[in-house]
Order: structure tokens, then sequence, then C-alpha cells
């Protein structure tokens, strides 16, 4: 490459930091040019600087405030206001539903953070061309992975799915507020079979009630922006 690929880095850990800018300098492609540990450091840095690729970590601590943007949102953000600036998202947590919900935050690459570095180097390189990417170790889980990079679809479905499809739209009804009575109308369903769906969901994240399991839904990017 002509010139070298100008990479930052959000990642609230500061080993992983150090680990990664120093695998990273070891090509002769990259240019490590910044690190930051929260939304308003990066976004502090971006209005000032010019940046090709960001290594973006979906979950950061301090989070729970909600005045703190997630991960998903300072994606959004970055491909919306910075649209030069290319996202890798990089995150332990690699299940189809929240790669597929940080991609249409506009991610061009997703690597997952129990990938080589190999993996990283890669989709950044990807991401720098302009070239959408799922890592090997996640993509190797997914029944439709050339459907979503190419566009044709908008979800991921993974080879053993957490919750069903049909427990998926039992999920998404709820989270508008509608009742048992309301979704079993709208999906030609009795509500039995709808109380029977919320019981199985509950049942699977391991959980007490409606309640939790939304919490959890939301948490782990399950519902749909």
């Amino acid at each position: 490459m002509a010139d070298r690929i100008k990479v930052f880095h959000l990642e609230d850990y500061k080993i992983l930091r150090d680990g990664i800018r120093f695998l990273l300098s070891q090509d002769q492609d990259i240019d490590i040019i910044g690190e930051a540990r929260n939304a308003t450091e990066l976004l502090d840095y971006l209005e000032k600087n010019s940046v090709d690729v960001l290594i973006l970590d979906i979950y950061l601590d301090g989070m729970e405030d909600w005045r703190t943007p997630d991960g998903f949102e300072i994606c959004g953000i970055v491909t919306q206001q910075y649209p030069q600036t290319k996202v890798v998202a990089h995150s332990v947590y690699d299940d189809a539903d929240r790669v597929a919900k940080i991609m249409r935050a506009g991610a061009m690459a997703f690597v997952s953070k129990k990938s080589g570095y190999e993996e990283l180097i890669h989709a950044i390189k990807l991401a720098y061309a302009v070239k959408r990417y799922i890592c090997t170790e996640t993509s190797k889980k997914l029944k439709n992975l050339n459907e979503f990079l190419s566009g044709m679809e908008d979800t991921l479905k993974a080879e053993n799915e957490f919750f069903s499809r049909r427990e998926k739209i039992v999920l998404e009804l709820m989270a508008k507020g509608y009742s048992s009575k309301d979704i079993a109308k709208e999906l030609f369903i009795s509500e039995k079979t709808v109380e029977t769906h919320r019981k199985n969901m509950v049942d699977k994240a391991c959980v007490k009630n409606t309640v939790e399991l939304m919490a959890y839904a939301s948490s782990r990017g399950f519902l749909k922006n």
C-alpha cells in the first residue's frame, strides 16, 4: 500500500490497548495514531484528526450510565459524522444478533476477541478497502454469511440460534408493548402459544420474569433498533 493505514483504537482496558498497539505496529502498512478509553476521548480526537480505521470495542465500562453511548451508538455517530473513518468492531460478544446489529449500525467489519491478531489486521485492511468482513471465528457459526455481507439479508442466522425465529418475533412485539392477546391476534396464534413462547424464552435466558427477559434481550442486542 502506498499510504499507511491510520488506525485509532477505542478500548477501555489498557492491557488490551497496549497489546494490540504492539501487535499492529509490526505490520508495515498500519500506523497506530491514537487510542481512547471512552467515547468522549474518541470524538474529541476525531474532531481534529483524520482516522482511516477505528477499532471499536462494543461494550465499554460506564455504559450503565444512560448518558453514555454504547458501542452501537458510537458506531452510528462515527459512520454518520466521519464517513471516511471505517469501523472494525472488536468484541468477545460474537453472537449473530449483536454482530448483525453493529454491522447495521455502520461497522465495516467484525472481529471476535477470540480471534488472533492476524484476523484483526486482515479486517483492518479490508475495511480500509471498503470491503465488509466477519472473522472466521464468528462466521463459522453463521448460516447466511454471504447473503448478509452482500446486502441480500439484514439479519444473521446462527447455526444454533439462541431464540427461534418465532420467539424473536414475539420478543420484538413484547418490546413494542404488545400484550399476549395483541401478539396472538397479530401472529394468528393462540394466547396459550404466546405464553409458551414467553416461558421458553425466560427459561433459555435463565431469568425470573419477562421484565428481566427484556433487559437481557436488550443488553445482548437481540432487539432491533
